[in-house]
């Protein structure tokens, strides 16, 4: 079957499954468990303070499944609830157990996406991250979409976040 972009499409599937795969596993050591969990470690470290509604929505959780989040968080010991911005809302806030539980993960992410990596040269890195750079750019719409594309991301190695460059152009 003659495909006009080269296969591009498939290529890019196949590629965002693998990485995709990968990641959850490797995240799944750290959080004791895969997906939700290991993600609202991270979001949490980077954002404290959000409410589990908040949370919620940047996760793409039920209701019910946030609030069964939040308790094993808790029961983790990596979360503590505080008073929040008005007097119905709590505060999430990562106990020090819980940041060096979101660093594990963020840890274990940077080592298996390194030996994707690894087969690629400097030029080829940099074209991929040029590529990445441009299909991300336009992908945010407001601040929650922003977490949600960056809510595994390791914001210590991007300062200057193409994404969210992308949402201030946008404003």
């Amino acid at each position: 079957m003659y495909l006009p972009d080269g296969g591009a499409t498939n290529l890019l599937g196949a590629l965002a499954l693998l990485v995709g795969s990968r990641m959850r596993a490797a995240v799944t050591g750290p959080a004791g468990a895969g997906g939700a969990l290991a993600e609202a470690l991270v979001v949490l470290k980077d954002q404290p303070g959000v409410t589990a509604e908040w949370l919620r929505q940047v996760l793409g959780l039920t209701q019910p499944g946030a609030a069964h989040l939040v308790r094993r968080l808790r029961e983790q010991g990596w979360l503590e609830r505080r008073p929040g911005p008005d007097a119905r809302s709590r505060a999430l806030h990562l106990t020090p157990a819980g940041v060096a539980a979101a660093r594990d993960v963020l840890r274990a992410r940077e080592e298996v996406l390194a030996d994707l990596l690894a087969p690629l040269d400097a030029e080829q890195r940099e074209q991929l991250a040029g590529i990445a750079r441009t299909l991300l750019r336009h992908e945010v719409t407001d601040r929650r979409s922003l977490a949600y594309l960056c809510r595994l991301c390791d914001r210590a190695h991007c300062p200057a976040c193409p994404v969210h460059a992308g949402l201030r152009e946008e404003s």
